[in-house]
């Protein structure tokens, strides 16, 4: 499996919006696989992955209705599938005859259903130009040995989320960018305020990975299979700068939660002032603390400037056993192309298009200066470094579950931070060499 490639805003893009004003808003022609208007006929199923509800099911009803105007013998049937339930019911129906036309996946379903033989390869088989519409690193992303089995859809990535008035009551005008840096900076606003400054999310040891890679700098922690970060100066001094803030409560005591969740709740009550998420992290805080809110901030995430960053992808993908191959690829181009994945971005408020074109509209170039607006700002700008941080692998879940139980034993003190660092590698290295892979990131 191969590294996941860095997104480039790409050359194309002016072109492309040229492209989008000369065709006055209407989707292009090319979308439809190459059949002729009235070509294609026949039902397609499509599995959206928890997205029911408004203002989502209005857009899903426009885009029914417009792809069945220009193909009038198409039935496009939509479904929405619970995000929790989608691999499972995708490889459920592949034994049976009920098999989905599209489906909405992440890229750790698409590879592992991929691997299965259970996804229809696209390669060869897009309209001419679709390739070259999408950023480069979530086009990757739909990617699995050599074929590609999913065209991107939305996008989200990781801002810095603070506080405005705990900073400027602690003389802090700066994001911090090094782990030395988020001491300082966060020391100053818990003198500042009384209360903790600082809130590392871990979920799941997914979040820490991806710091993990961020603070890397660009430079493999995984070679082929072998992990190789014990010795990794900015890596071992994040471990030790958070073992010192928990100790010195700068960062709050449920930190060792880890949840995204949690934090979120910290935030609210105004007891945490630094927290990393994507624009969805304020939806709740807009709502039920106002205040906040209105004094909230974003800026880049915690790393140096030219360091990557982290994207997470949500894709179309083509079932292998799809009775409608010409009219279900056809729906996948026409879904996924700049004028609706526009649509859907604003429909949606907190995610990314997927196509250079889209993400020059002034919507996210121009967005207003309300928090969650200048979120989206600093989460699209966050694109020019992004990259899928940890490619899919079959050990995901053991990488995961020893580096979240690993970094909370380092935050409560229970293991220093080379030593934490030392056993984590080892335990990465018995993972892979279990499964015999030899992914690169």
């Amino acid at each position: 499996m191969k590294k996941m490639k860095k997104i480039m805003a790409g050359s194309t893009a002016a072109a492309l919006v040229l492209g989008l004003a000369a065709c006055g808003g209407a989707p292009a022609e090319d979308t439809d696989s190459g059949a002729a208007e009235g070509e294609l006929s026949g039902k397609v199923t499509v599995w959206t992955a928890s997205l029911a509800g408004e203002p989502f099911d209005s857009y899903f009803a426009d885009i029914e209705a417009e792809f069945e105007t220009m193909h009038p013998d198409v039935d496009i049937v939509i479904e929405d599938i619970p995000q929790g339930e989608m691999e499972q019911k995708v490889l459920t129906s592949l034994t049976s005859n009920d098999v989905p036309d599209v489906v909405n996946l992440n890229p750790h379903f698409m590879s592992n259903i991929a691997a299965q033989g259970g996804l229809l390869d696209l390669t060869g088989k897009l309209s001419e130009g679709t390739e070259t519409m999408y950023v480069e690193g979530p086009f990757e992303a739909g990617k699995y040995d050599e074929g590609l089995y999913a065209l991107p859809w939305y996008l989200t990535t990781t801002v810095s989320w603070y506080n405005g008035a705990n900073f400027e009551a602690a003389g802090v005008s700066e994001l911090p960018t090094t782990p030395m840096d988020l001491y300082e900076t966060a020391k100053k606003v818990t003198d500042a305020t009384g209360k903790p400054a600082y809130y590392p999310v871990i979920n799941d040891g997914n979040a820490i990975m991806e710091k993990m890679v961020t603070l890397a700098g660009g430079d493999d922690i995984v070679t082929d299979g072998v992990a190789s970060f014990a010795d990794n100066a900015a890596i071992l001094e994040y471990f030790e700068v958070a073992q010192k803030m928990y100790a010195e409560g700068i960062i709050p005591q449920e930190a060792a939660e880890g949840s995204i969740k949690t934090g979120q709740e910290l935030y609210m009550a105004g007891n945490t002032s630094l927290i990393e998420g994507g624009v969805t992290f304020l939806g709740p805080v807009e709502s039920g603390a106002p205040e906040i809110y209105n004094a909230s901030k974003a800026g880049q995430p915690i790393a140096a400037a030219d360091a990557p960053v982290n994207v997470a992808v949500m894709n179309f993908a083509v079932p292998s056993k799809t009775d409608n191959e010409a009219a279900a690829i056809a729906f996948t181009e026409f879904i996924t192309n700049d004028v609706n994945q526009l649509e859907f971005a604003k429909v949606a408020g907190t995610v990314l298009p997927s196509t250079t074109a889209a993400l020059e509209d002034s919507y996210f170039t121009e967005p207003g200066d309300s928090p969650k607006a200048l979120g989206m700002k600093q989460a699209a700008e966050a694109l020019d470094r992004a990259e899928v941080l940890i490619p899919p692998t079959e050990n995901s879940a053991e990488l995961r579950d020893a580096t979240k139980t690993i970094f909370v034993k380092t935050l409560q003190g229970a293991m220093t931070p080379q030593d934490a660092l030392t056993e984590l590698e080892a335990q990465w290295n018995a993972a892979f060499e279990k499964t015999g892979e030899t992914v690169s990131f």
